[in-house]
């Protein structure tokens, strides 16, 4: 959220290029922080300035590659560029249990991201300059000025994905202890399950982002997110379980990246603006879905609670039907772009 206040002045005043570097420093420095103490004052904050760096830079990303790879393109190439994140996201977990496996606590494990970014900044901080994408820096208005009402529908349907996928990430493993009587332990696994339809999904649909619209795309993935939960929230056998939570995780492995792209089509060549605003519509949802959730669940219990996932499915899909069709895609984007090798720099 505090992203979305920051990000569209900054970039419009440094650069997409420094912006981009500037980001992930800040990643880094708040993974330091968040790991130098047990300090709860100083770990918050390391979290704070962690997640800032984390969301500018993915928002950065979004915008370099929509305005590298116009129209179709660009959602295949945010939807790959997400499949990687969610391969990422499996085995981070692994990565910190091994670091505590072989004595060195887990400090050390989320560590490893400033080793990476390291290697990262060492590898294409001499090539990433200035982007030919953008011919010269933008008006004051247009950093600022009002987006159109398909935007702000794009952007709920986006927020209604998010409200969606971290409902199932959170609460689907409560649901699989208290309903289907698995350990916590066990049950924490389900997670798993849904990274791993994300990764797949995303990893896998680059062609079929190419070939047809997003739209269309979303709808069908939102069919397929309603299948994997109706499986998932009516079996008792832990097995279906687990599969509707796999079936589940194919259908939200699009929602994100296509809703994003849809939200940029519609911003009128602002993609600055328009990913910052998507970034506060996210931590919107992130900080109230989940715990709504939780709050109907103390009185209902998780398993009944979770009817309200489908309710949010419903209402991104109205807001995709009752959209009108965006606009062409617009190449041109706001600020320079950090981009020598787009594809390496953002991989």
């Amino acid at each position: 959220m505090l992203t979305a206040a920051l990000a569209p002045r900054l970039i419009a005043r440094f650069g997409r290029a420094r912006m981009m570097w500037a980001a992930l420093a800040i990643l880094c420095l708040g993974v330091v922080v968040f790991a130098s103490c047990a300090v709860v004052a100083v770990t918050i904050s390391g979290a704070v300035l962690a997640g800032f760096g984390g969301t500018f830079l993915l928002n950065i990303s979004v915008a370099v590659l929509t305005a590298h790879h116009p129209g179709q393109a660009g959602n295949a190439a945010v939807t790959q560029a997400n499949g990687l994140g969610s391969a990422a996201g499996i085995f981070a977990p692994l990565v910190i249990s091994g670091a505590i496996a072989i004595g060195v606590g887990w400090r050390a494990g989320v560590l490893v991201v400033v080793l990476l970014a390291v290697i990262v900044a060492s590898t294409f901080g001499r090539t990433a300059k200035p982007d030919a994408i953008a011919v010269k820096p933008p008006e004051p208005p247009r950093a600022t000025g009002r987006l159109s009402f398909e935007y702000w529908r794009a952007c709920f349907v986006l927020v209604m994905t998010t409200a969606v996928e971290f409902s199932m990430t959170i609460w689907s493993s409560d649901v699989l202890h208290n309903h289907d009587g698995l350990s916590k332990g066990t049950a924490a696994t389900g997670v798993t399950a849904i990274v791993t339809g994300m990764t797949i999904g995303r990893l896998a649909s680059g062609r079929l982002t190419l070939r047809y619209r997003a739209d269309t795309l979303l709808l069908c993935v939102f069919g397929i997110t309603m299948v994997g939960f109706g499986v998932f929230w009516v079996s008792t056998i832990p097995l279906l379980a687990y599969l509707g939570l796999f079936i589940s995780g194919l259908g939200i492995s699009l929602q994100f990246p296509l809703g994003i792209t849809r939200a940029v089509d519609f911003s009128g060549g602002r993609p600055d603006v328009a990913t910052a605003y998507v970034a506060l519509g996210n931590g919107f949802a992130i900080a109230v879905a989940p715990f709504g959730l939780g709050a109907f669940a103390d009185h209902v219990g998780s398993h009944t609670a979770m009817v309200v996932v489908p309710g949010f499915v419903v209402l991104a899909a109205l807001g995709v039907v009752t959209a009108r069709r965006p606009p062409k895609a617009v190449r041109a984007s706001v600020g320079p772009v950090a981009v020598g090798d787009v594809h390496g720099t953002i991989g």
